[in-house]
Order: C-alpha cells, then structure tokens, then sequence
C-alpha cells in the first residue's frame, strides 16, 4: 500500500522533565483530533499503535545536532540560525542533556512495539510502510513559543505537517553541515 504525504502519524516531544511536569506532546494523526498530554509512556503506547497503520514522522524539540566546528572558541557557540539562545546556554544544554535520556527511552519503547520498522532522518526519503518513521528535530522558540510544553509540541506538529503535505519547501532553521 502506498501512502501520501499526508497519510503519516505524527508526534511531537517538547523534551524536559518527566517527573517535574516539564514535558509535553502532541498527536496528529489521519482522520482524528489532535491529542496532547504529558505522560511519555502514553505517547509511546500511542505512536506504537499508529504505526500498526501508518507511516511515522517523530520530532523532538530539543537540540539534537550539536556542529563541530573547526576553531576551539566557536565550539560553544550558537548554531548558525539558532538565534540569541545557543544550544550550549542555559535552558539549551539542560534540554540537550535531558534530551538523551528522553530520546533514548522513547526509542526504545518504539523498537519494542515496532520491531521491524525502519528509521530515517532523510526529509527527501519519507516513510512510506507502516511503522517505518522519520526522526526530526523540533524548534520552537521565541515568539512561536505557545501556552506550555505541549502546546510547543503541538506547534511543532503543525508545522511539520504543513512541511510533509508539502505547503511548503523543506528549509531547516539551522543552517549547519
């Protein structure tokens, strides 16, 4: 069966702490309402039951791509198109450190209930199998920023969705190899 570019499940996680409510997500899938929560395994058992149907498209908004530049004294600094908030700075380098945690547990509850799906993070290569899912990095600052965690995640949703409907040309806003 091949699907469109519409027909792909959708999650975002707005990476932070668990157990201090900082964490939130957002579901799109075809044909039903957007569903937002806070709890990780629910997400997880969620998204794993979408990919019994659907292609997935799977975002974090965190930072995942850390540059490695070339001089000692840039390796610290913000990613060309971050902004005035390094990755290394502040809330950035608590995200990305929660982040692996995050990440890593969501993988790892995905592979249990998906086993044989396939993992990509080629934007020019969407899924097309059920379960099979691209992984992306979500960014949602400044005045994009909604009400709380998952309200960014839902943000970050949306837009992903715009992009894979194709509304729009696929442009990152980090501008680094």
């Amino acid at each position: 069966m091949n699907y469109g570019r519409a027909d792909i499940a959708i999650g975002v996680i707005d990476v932070g702490s668990p157990k201090g409510g900082k964490l939130g997500w957002a579901i799109l899938a075809p044909n039903t309402d957007p569903v937002l929560g806070k709890d990780l395994d629910v997400f997880i058992d969620a998204m794993t039951a979408l990919g019994a149907n659907w292609p997935l498209a799977i975002g974090f908004e965190a930072p995942l791509f850390i540059p490695t530049p070339a001089e000692a004294l840039k390796i610290l600094s913000g990613r060309k198109g971050e902004g005035s908030r390094p990755w290394s700075a502040g809330a950035g380098a608590a995200v990305t450190t929660a982040a692996l945690a995050v990440v890593t547990y969501t993988l790892s509850g995905l592979r249990r209930g998906l086993g044989q799906a396939a993992a990509s993070t080629d934007f020019n290569a969407l899924p097309v199998r059920p379960g099979d899912a691209l992984f992306f990095e979500a960014f949602v600052t400044a005045a994009a920023k909604g009400l709380d965690h998952a309200d960014d995640a839902f943000i970050a949703a949306h837009e992903i969705k715009t992009l894979l409907a194709g509304n729009c040309p696929y442009r990152s806003a980090i501008e680094e190899t």
